[in-house]
């Protein structure tokens, strides 16, 4: 099940940028895949974890297969 993309401040294009704590959403064709804060990146990767909250469930994001969107609280 996806959940509808809400408003964002900046989509993230370097994994660097993110630190831990960082609330984003992963997107694929403007709906969100996975919703949560960030719990470790590996910038050289291309990946970041998140704890999702829709599941609770740990989740790897790679940026070639996601668009990573930091949201704004």
């Amino acid at each position: 099940m996806t959940a509808i993309a809400t408003h964002t401040t900046a989509r993230i294009l370097d994994l660097a940028a993110l630190g831990t704590g960082t609330f984003v959403e992963a997107r694929r064709r403007d709906e969100v895949h996975y919703r949560g804060y960030v719990e470790d990146t590996a910038p050289a990767l291309g990946v970041a974890w998140i704890r999702d909250d829709m599941t609770g469930q740990r989740a790897i994001l790679h940026l070639d297969e996601y668009s990573i969107w930091h949201i704004g609280g």
